[in-house]
């Protein structure tokens, strides 16, 4: 999900902190991208592409339906 992807680009830009030589650039760059992840609104559809991609396609559609319609109007009940 897109917690791992942050938490990749942390250690990204930790390790660039870390490095005295780093390319003040591509630090910047690393941090409007690890900005955008975060204020990132759309859903992240990883999980399905991924059954997509194995040929599970009944299961990715019924994975996009309950995360997206099923669960939150539960949680609007509950």
């Amino acid at each position: 999900m897109q917690s791992d992807i942050t938490k990749e680009k942390l250690r990204t830009v930790v390790s660039m902190l870390e490095n005295k030589n780093t390319d003040k650039k591509k630090l910047k760059l690393e941090e409007a991208k690890l900005n955008l992840l975060l204020n990132d609104p759309l859903p992240n559809f990883s999980k399905e592409l991924n059954l997509i991609s194995r040929g599970n396609i009944k299961q990715a559609l019924i994975s996009i339906i309950d995360k997206n319609f099923i669960i939150p109007t539960l949680s609007k009940f509950l």
